[in-house]
């Protein structure tokens, strides 16, 4: 049997609403049942993974990401969306493991994917 994949799009940034926190915990399900995640960050969803993050007392959000994108999750953030925001097109302001990307690489995504679930505003 072929493994099953999660496709996500995230649209908002960290601490803002509650959807970060969502996408981690499904996420983090997800594997516990054995599928694959492919992520596309897009529009202020590109934040969550950027850099000295400190929303003390919680966990940044992009060490989170760094946890899932080292038990296999596929990061890729939108190259348009990181250009608007002021990140290095190469991926520095970015833990290791998120790929700054094109929107060809979100429709790659929808067509591989079992279920896609969008998490936006």
């Amino acid at each position: 049997m072929d493994k099953k994949y999660l496709g996500v799009l995230l649209m908002t940034g960290p601490y803002t609403f509650q959807n970060s926190h969502t996408f981690y915990d499904l996420t983090k399900a997800a594997l516990e049942k054995g599928y694959g995640v492919k992520v596309f960050l897009f529009v202020d969803g590109v934040n969550n993974a950027k850099l000295n993050q400190d929303p003390d007392p919680d966990i940044p959000m992009n060490k989170k990401f760094q946890e899932l994108a080292d038990l296999g999750v596929v990061f890729q953030a939108c190259g348009l969306c990181t250009s608007a925001r002021g990140f290095d097109q190469r991926g520095s302001d970015y833990e290791p493991g998120i790929e700054v990307s094109g929107l060809t690489d979100l429709a790659e995504i929808v067509g591989e994917v079992d279920r896609f679930i969008t998490l936006s505003i």
